[in-house]
């Protein structure tokens, strides 16, 4: 569990300013004003892409980073010699 913990943490943490989170100024302004037939699900889907996109990217940093310290933690501490220092 102790191992979990700081990746619990993480994800609570980040599920608390999702809500604080606000659109482009762009965005913002355009959705409220267009005159589409259903306008009130456009900044839903705005909403669903954003966080599909924010997903994607934590993934993949995950998966780099889990690829990296599994390299890492492979590796043997010492790692011995290729070829023999100069002699004088």
């Amino acid at each position: 569990m102790k191992r979990w913990m700081p990746a619990i943490v993480g994800l609570i943490g980040v599920a608390a300013f999702v809500q604080s989170a606000g659109a482009c100024p762009m965005c913002k302004d355009s959705i409220p004003n267009s005159d589409a037939a259903q306008a009130s699900s456009l900044p839903s889907g705005f909403n669903t892409s954003v966080y599909y996109m924010l997903g994607g990217l934590f993934v993949t940093i995950g998966l780099v980073t889990s690829a990296i310290v599994k390299g890492v933690r492979s590796t043997p501490v010492n790692v011995p010699l290729t070829r023999k220092p100069p002699t004088e």
